[in-house]
């Protein structure tokens, strides 16, 4: 009776209860389970790497019945879950999460409250991976930061040392090594293993940088349809982009260093909302928010080379919708859906790419300033959106510069710059 109370309670409020989820969440990967070859779903996604892996030996990646599915996290061996988890909204997700299977998690000891790290030290420490991003290239400081977040999660060990978008050019990446003699000396004490990046601006050449210097175990990047370009948008400039960096995708992977996606789903749905047209556009094949997700993460994991990807959830419908995707193709009516979903988002999303920075030097922060307005807008993140918005140095700040045109001038997809960074600023400021 009480079952049959909370799903009409449920059905009401559209949220879908722990009790649920688990019985819907099993039956859906119950009937999608089965063992999956190393080729995973995008090529040679999860592939065995030529290089001896430096973690647990490579096993095959597989789909339990009940559970996730599990994928080679590259040269270093690990088998984790394709989708990897980060902050949730609720206790109760972090919990239904790890039952479901859930064994990788993203940016750990940085997660803003509830953040239930004892759920992690009550569980065996072989049984998950994490990662925690440093927002440096100070060795010093990078030490410091990952101490901090060590001593709030109450482990032992944090397995990789993220280095979280602080390169800006590709010389970079060769010259400024003190978070890599950080992260050197902490795996010397045992306290980390792998090294890593995530990269949000100038990405293409620093995301080919770090995978010509071989030091990285695994790089995040963002991948969606409209990364680096509209993809099916057939002008010529865009198609040449887009193809160089769906390469080096492929390129990082054939070495060895797993690639995951970040900015699968543009910020969200209520970031979706904001496009003039768009639901009217794709609705005819992807009619609400969870087939745009849905689709949005089989075409990712379909690109050769990505293994697994990432996203804060603020749902236990959120929860069980990604659940339900891993695994899963890119069906042909998906595919005509985001088709026009690439051209309605195309000319309002930020590829952070950094072409506009670079033809207006010591200018407009325009990469960080749109990726903050997307926060606020997609994820509802508020104060932290503001709050990173006010830690730009004034003179990179939108009212800094009284003409934004250069910067739209120099954007190669064309997008509404001025616009975009004035409406950004009224939201942040």
């Amino acid at each position: 009776m009480k079952d049959t109370q909370d799903n009409k309670t449920n059905e009401l409020t559209g949220k879908v209860s722990r009790r649920r989820f688990f019985r819907d969440a099993t039956a859906t990967a119950a009937v999608t389970a089965g063992t999956l070859s190393l080729q995973g779903c995008g090529g040679n996604n999860g592939s065995e790497s030529a290089q001896k892996p430096v973690g647990k030996p490579v096993e095959k990646a597989v789909q339990e019945p009940g559970k996730v599915k599990y994928v080679i996290l590259g040269r270093t061996g690990l088998r984790v879950s394709q989708f990897l988890g980060d902050r949730m909204a609720e206790v109760e997700m972090y919990k239904a999460a790890l039952d479901a299977g859930i064994n990788y998690w993203h940016k750990f000891g940085q997660w803003v409250d509830p953040a239930p790290y004892e759920l992690f030290r009550n569980r065996d420490r072989d049984s998950f991976y994490c990662d925690t991003v440093i927002g440096t290239l100070d060795k010093d400081k990078a030490i410091e930061l990952f101490e901090e977040r060590l001593a709030k999660t109450g482990l032992s060990r944090i397995d990789g040392f993220k280095i979280h978008s602080q390169y800006k050019t590709a010389e970079d990446v060769k010259t400024k090594m003190g978070a890599v003699q950080a992260f050197e000396q902490l795996k010397k004490q045992g306290k980390t293993s792998f090294l890593m990046m995530s990269q949000h601006t100038n990405t293409s050449e620093i995301f080919e940088a770090a995978i010509e210097s071989d030091m990285f175990d695994l790089i995040q990047v963002p991948v969606n349809p409209t990364v680096p370009r509209d993809y099916f948008t057939k002008e010529e400039y865009s198609q040449t982009t887009q193809d160089n960096y769906l390469a080096l995708i492929k390129k990082a992977s054939d070495k060895g260093i797993a690639v995951t996606a970040m900015k699968v789903f543009l910020y969200g749905a209520k970031n979706w909302e904001e496009v003039p047209d768009l639901k009217n556009r794709v609705n005819k094949y992807l009619p609400d928010n969870q087939s745009i997700a849905t689709a949005l993460i089989h075409w990712t994991l379909n690109v050769p080379g990505v293994v697994a990807y990432g996203s804060m959830l603020y749902s236990f419908d959120e929860l069980k919708e990604n659940l339900e995707a891993v695994g899963g193709k890119l069906t042909a009516q998906e595919n005509e859906g985001l088709k026009r979903f690439a051209e309605c988002m195309g000319g309002y999303y930020c590829r952070m790419c950094g072409a506009c920075e670079r033809a207006n030097p010591d200018g407009v922060a325009v990469s960080d300033i749109l990726r903050f307005s997307g926060y606020y807008s997609g994820f509802g993140q508020h104060n932290i959106a503001r709050a990173f918005y006010a830690d730009i140095p004034y003179s990179k700040r939108v009212d800094a510069v009284k003409n934004l045109k250069p910067y739209e001038e120099a954007c190669p997809y064309g997008l509404p710059v001025a616009k975009l960074l004035r409406n950004a600023h009224s939201k942040l400021a």
